[in-house]
């Protein structure tokens, strides 16, 4: 049998203070979802995870709190086939709060010692962001700038097409966007992973009106297949739709399973 490494007291004592911190976050804040994390794993053939969080109270406070994500992913000598998922139900008081979903695929081949080319699509849709759907399609290059061992740090570009169906608007709004992306994975200790990062998405035509989204994840193993997850993550549109706050935030702890 494996024995259980010794998680740091610390770590604990922060995935408690997220943890309540979660439970005051705004209604208004949604999945936030990093498509890169955990992008630099070396393993070839068919790998993947669900992370998953359940909060619930009854009495005074009547609230439940689901939020789940997971990936699958296929690796081979040059090229890496990701999809990803991550959604989120809240309601309090039997009135939904909260609701939102994020599907992601992407496409990585390797065509240097530290180029790397980029294609994805994604959607999503969150109501309480009166955000009906939300379609992106993107092509570019990523560069490691630093990798050894014990981590990476990567930059990225991407052109992509946005295609926004808004609550209450007729038709959709198509327009291009920039996406630059900085992104650190980096072990700490051998059952001790960060992974932080952040993109920068203007609009072509004003680049004014940008969005920029960053996320940070600290992992700590439990076991050889399951870790504990505390992180934040922040969503700033320079830009919202009409009767939308700009910026959505949220912390998270849960546990991962990867297989």
């Amino acid at each position: 049998m494996r024995k259980i490494p010794p998680v740091n007291p610390a770590l604990l004592i922060l995935a408690s203070c997220c943890l309540l911190t979660s439970q005051v976050a705004p209604a208004r804040a949604g999945v936030i979802l990093n498509t890169l994390q955990g992008y630099d794993d070396g393993q070839d053939g068919w790998t993947g995870g669900v992370d998953g969080l359940y909060s619930g109270s009854g009495g005074n406070t009547e609230r439940i709190l689901l939020s789940a994500g997971g990936r699958v992913q296929w690796r081979g000598e040059r090229d890496r086939w990701r999809l990803q998922m991550s959604g989120g139900y809240e309601e309090s008081a039997r009135q939904v709060t909260a609701r939102n979903a994020v599907l992601h695929l992407r496409h990585n081949r390797d065509i240097g010692p530290a180029w790397a080319t980029i294609a994805f699509g994604q959607v999503q849709a969150n109501p309480f962001q009166r955000l009906e759907s939300r379609w992106l399609f993107g092509a570019g290059l990523r560069r490691d700038l630093t990798e050894d061992e014990h981590g990476r740090l990567a930059l990225g570009v991407t052109p992509m097409l946005e295609i926004e169906r808004l609550d209450g608007e007729a038709g959709h709004v198509t327009r291009g966007r920039l996406s630059v992306f900085l992104h650190a994975a980096r072990e700490l200790s051998a059952t001790t992973r960060l992974d932080a990062a952040v993109f920068w998405q203007p609009l072509f035509s004003d680049l004014a009106v940008s969005r920029t989204v960053a996320n940070i994840t600290l992992a700590v193993e439990v076991n050889g297949h399951v870790d504990l997850k505390v992180g934040a993550a922040v969503e700033d549109n320079a830009r919202p739709a009409a009767g939308v706050e700009r910026m959505d935030w949220s912390t998270f702890v849960g546990l991962g399973w990867d297989f």
